[in-house]
């Protein structure tokens, strides 16, 4: 806010004060410890509100030396008895850089509020009656300093720095007053009085600060009626409300809160071992400085004489129905009774308290937002006596209220921004008194990423997104990551898949169309969905064309293959590329495929620089613009670098008298071209043998014939590739049958030679006979044919 500024001076020091508008939701108060400065150690205090930031509140100096007389800086420390406040202390021997008028200052969202005082010499010449003197607009008020050493010279009285009026020597009474019957706001000021050939050190200060309304009047023209401020509390004109006194609080200042109290809520106490004894406390303008309840005098050391109570001693107890009077809080009424005499019967109110406030409260950005603020109290609060203070001082009020046993008031704030992240205060003031508890908003922006998806794979009905999200814009932790996706060219709403992981593929999409993209990420709680982050666009391929055909893989060395397929036969302008895909199938993915290119016209690809017996698997594809369809993976080995083992598992089954199946296994991969059988007769002398070379691997048992009966063999059996044949193997006994004979073969003989012949005879039967029935047929249609014949003649 923008403030006047006054400036006074004497003896080459210029004095100005701001007198600036009070925030009222900033909790503000200067402590000016011995504003007389003598041989003590001296002190200002500046607090605010727990919850505030001490870097919110500064201490500073009102006066420039013009006179280039040195001042050493200000040495401002944080206050380590209280959360929120910052001191500067003096030692005694410090005591003439102490002299001076000093600021507190608080910042909050746009307004600046100061609270002034002063410091003067406890040897001054004349002391002023009170730090400030606060009025309303057209009262009269005498401005007042007390002669506290008699000199020859004539008495001066300053304001603003500006001469006023004087008093000739002989007339200088023993309390020299400035009067004003009616009062008017530019009398306000800071008044001066010393002796005409005294100096800084010497003068006594004093500052009117005058009401802009007239009496229990405020607002812009003055037309709105105070409330009753209670216990010398001061109406605000800007406000309406009441700022009360150190130690009271409340709508009207009616709550006392006890000795060594003090703050809107009376939660800030004096930590020192003589409490508030010496401390003047001034308050934001219209308010002034005054002492602590229960204390008087210019520094604060005199207790109130009997019979009164309050800030500076003024208010006298008239206290009714056996109620007694406390120097701190006033009438203490007895059982019954209440109020500020004890003039009302019943109990007595109950200062407000907030219960069942959440926090800490994290929200995102942008969603809507409805603190509750729950208060009890006697008199239960009403909705004009709740406040939501915001985290840079905006006040909010209750959108709805409820009450039962409590009060409920609900707050609304259509649209809540990272900007509100900070304390927020729920507030709540009655006559009874007033309660304010803080509570921490948190306002997290949705997370969106950095960078475009990027495509990884593709074909005519798919694509392969990969996500690229991991770096993000907002807050996370992530907890949904969505890909985004539409046809580029219709207008189609944006479809959505969750992803999990960091790619996702995308199948039956239309061939060669574009689609975009984006990803949307989501963090927790309502309205955690960010924007969606950047698009990229993406093409499936066109339809491909087949893989060929004939395709044939077979091995040609120990480090080559040999691929081949038909010749393609397409008649396109296109340029055609068949290309080759081949790994190993032993790799465990540690190698990558090869990719092998070769023009549309060849039709043999040799696949070079491979490892012997290894098998490897290959698949073809014919490309033009878009990508062709893969072939199946066909299956090769390369030859072996060394002899084969033997076939082992050796079996032998289905033996009768002349054959017996024998079987075997044969290891995998050692580029076997023919197993071996030689077999003999056991135990003769000459080891005549008979091998049988089977070239077909994938047999893998013969039917050995023509073996005789009851008879034991000795059988071996080798493998041999493109280096040898393997090391004999164990021989193993094969042992036939003995001679099966057939006792009624000859009976048998003769019963399929009666059976054949009679078979024949039937058959010669049944031809006669129907040869006889056609004759028989024929002979009597020609004599029909001869009959008809002569009738015609």
């Amino acid at each position: 806010s923008n403030s006047a500024v006054n400036f006074f001076s004497f003896d080459g020091f210029w004095f100005f004060f701001f007198l600036g508008k009070v925030e009222a939701a900033l909790d503000l108060i200067l402590i000016n410890s011995f504003p007389l400065v003598g041989n003590s150690e001296t002190s200002l205090i500046c607090v605010t509100s727990k919850w505030r930031s001490r870097d919110s509140i500064m201490i500073g100096r009102d006066q420039e030396d013009v006179a280039n007389q040195h001042r050493e800086p200000l040495e401002v420390n944080e206050d380590s008895k209280r959360a929120a406040a910052k001191t500067v202390v003096w030692k005694r021997e410090q005591a003439s850089e102490t002299i001076g008028a000093y600021y507190c200052e608080g910042k909050l969202k746009d307004e600046v509020t100061r609270i002034h005082t002063m410091k003067m010499p406890l040897g001054a010449s004349f002391h002023p009656v009170a730090l400030t003197v606060t009025a309303n607009k057209g009262e009269h008020v005498n401005i007042s300093f007390i002669r506290m050493a008699s000199k020859e010279e004539d008495a001066v009285i300053y304001k603003n720095g500006s001469f006023i009026h004087s008093v000739p020597r002989h007339e200088v009474p023993g309390e020299l007053e400035v009067s004003y019957p009616q009062v008017q706001p530019q009398d306000a000021g800071v008044y001066s009085a010393r002796y005409i050939g005294g100096n800084l050190f010497t003068s006594a200060y004093t500052r009117l600060i005058v009401r802009r309304c007239e009496a229990e009047k405020w607002g812009p023209s003055c037309s709105f009626h105070c409330p009753s401020c209670t216990n010398n509390g001061i109406c605000h004109e800007d406000t309406g409300e009441c700022i009360c006194p150190p130690g009271f609080m409340g709508k009207t200042c009616e709550k006392a809160c006890g000795a060594n109290t003090f703050g809107k809520t009376c939660e800030e106490t004096c930590k020192e071992n003589y409490g508030c004894r010496n401390f003047m406390f001034c308050l934001p303008d219209p308010y002034g400085c005054s002492c602590a309840a229960g204390w008087m005098g210019l520094e604060c050391d005199k207790e109130c004489k009997p019979g009164f109570y309050g800030s500076d001693c003024k208010l006298k107890c008239n206290c009714h129905n056996r109620g007694t009077c406390d120097r701190f809080k006033g009438c203490i009424c007895s059982f019954g009774w209440h109020g500020l005499q004890c003039e009302k019967k019943g109990s007595a109110d109950l200062s407000p308290q907030i219960v069942n406030l959440l926090d800490p409260v994290e929200l995102n950005s942008g969603v809507e937002f409805k603190p509750f603020c729950i208060a009890t109290g006697m008199p239960l609060p009403k909705s004009e006596d709740f406040k939501l203070l915001k985290q840079d001082g905006t006040v909010l009020r209750p959108d709805e209220i409820s009450t039962s046993n409590r009060s409920e008031a609900m707050f609304r704030i259509n649209r809540i921004l990272p900007g509100d992240t900070g304390t927020w205060v729920c507030s709540v003031q009655t006559v009874a008194g007033m309660a304010e508890k803080p509570f921490k908003v948190t306002v997290k922006v949705p997370p969106v990423p950095q960078y475009a998806p990027r495509l990884t794979d593709r074909g005519h009905n798919f694509l392969i997104i990969d996500i690229n999200a991991e770096l993000h814009n907002g807050d996370g932790p992530v907890v949904s990551t969505k890909l985004l996706y539409k046809p580029a060219k219709h207008y189609q709403s944006w479809m959505s898949v969750e992803v999990k992981g960091t790619t996702k593929r995308l199948d039956n999409l239309e061939p060669k169309t574009e689609y975009q993209f984006c990803v949307q990420l989501s963090r927790q709680g309502e309205g955690g969905e960010g924007h969606p982050g950047p698009q990229a666009s993406f093409t499936t391929a066109a339809l491909g064309l087949p893989p060929p055909e004939g395709i044939t893989l077979f091995p040609k060395s120990m480090t080559s293959l040999n691929l081949s397929w038909h010749p393609l036969t397409l008649r396109t302008e296109d340029d055609i590329r068949v290309e080759v895909e081949r790994k190993s199938v032993n790799d465990n993915g540690d190698e990558s495929s090869v990719i092998t290119q070769v023009p549309g016209n060849m039709s043999t690809l040799i696949i070079k620089d491979l490892e012997p017996r290894q098998q490897y698997m290959c698949r073809v594809r014919v490309n033009t613009r878009s990508q062709g369809e893969w072939s199946n993976y066909l299956y090769a080995w390369t030859f072996s670098d060394r002899i084969p083992p033997a076939p082992n598992n050796i079996r032998f089954s289905n033996t009768t008298d002349t054959s017996s199946v024998i079987s075997w296994t044969a290891a995998e991969g050692h580029s076997i071209s023919s197993i071996i059988i030689s077999y003999k007769i056991y135990g003769k002398a000459e080891y005549n043998h008979i091998d049988i070379i089977i070239k077909n691997t994938s047999i893998t048992q013969y039917h050995l014939k023509g073996l005789e009966p009851d008879t034991v063999y000795q059988v071996q059996i080798n493998a041999q590739n493109n280096i040898g044949l393997s090391n004999p193997n164990t021989s193993f006994e094969l042992k036939t049958l003995p001679e099966t004979k057939a006792p009624y073969e000859s009976k048998g003989g003769k019963m399929l030679l009666i059976a054949i012949l009679g078979s024949a005879g039937m058959t010669c039967v049944t031809i006669l006979l129907a040869f006889l029935i056609m004759l028989q047929l024929k002979r009597a249609n020609f004599q029909r044919r001869m009959a008809q014949a002569f009738q015609n003649v």
